[in-house]
């Protein structure tokens, strides 16, 4: 079918000359999900931004250390 493009303007006060997002709010729920996944995987959560190999490893060293 053929689809027609309608430009609405409005004003953002918040955002930068009234610009407000456009594909941002698709990767809200991108970040938690991977978080759960190595939740999922380790069995530790990451609670701290970014996801970092180091805070991964550093969190299963901790998880084990409590464990002994």
């Amino acid at each position: 079918p053929e689809i027609k493009t309608i430009i609405v303007e409005s004003n953002e006060p918040n955002g930068p000359f009234g610009a407000k997002e456009v594909g941002e709010g698709a990767i809200m729920p991108t970040i938690p999900a991977i978080l759960n996944a190595v939740y999922n995987a380790t069995g530790v959560r990451i609670f701290e931004l970014p996801l970092l190999p180091e805070r991964v490893y550093m969190a299963l060293k901790q998880k084990r250390q409590a464990k002994e």
